[in-house]
């Protein structure tokens, strides 16, 4: 998926209200696959809350390996 893809899916997600399942590798190269509500996205930053956490977190947008809507 290119970027443009990714961010378009991100856009999408964040207007359409949808939930996004998201591969990241944090600062240190850890990987992790999460379960976001996507709230916005600016500054290189996506910001949304992690479902498993109920926690608002930010996630680097170069550190996101994978997006994908899923179903309701």
């Amino acid at each position: 998926m290119t970027s443009a893809a990714t961010l378009g899916l991100l856009r999408d997600a964040i207007r359409g209200e949808r939930t996004i399942w998201l591969g990241y590798v944090d600062a240190q190269g850890t990987s992790s696959q999460r379960t976001i509500e996507p709230i916005s996205m600016a500054g290189g930053t996506l910001r949304g809350h992690d479902v498993e956490t109920g926690r608002l977190e930010a996630f680097a947008l170069h550190h996101i390996t994978g997006v994908g809507v899923l179903e309701d």
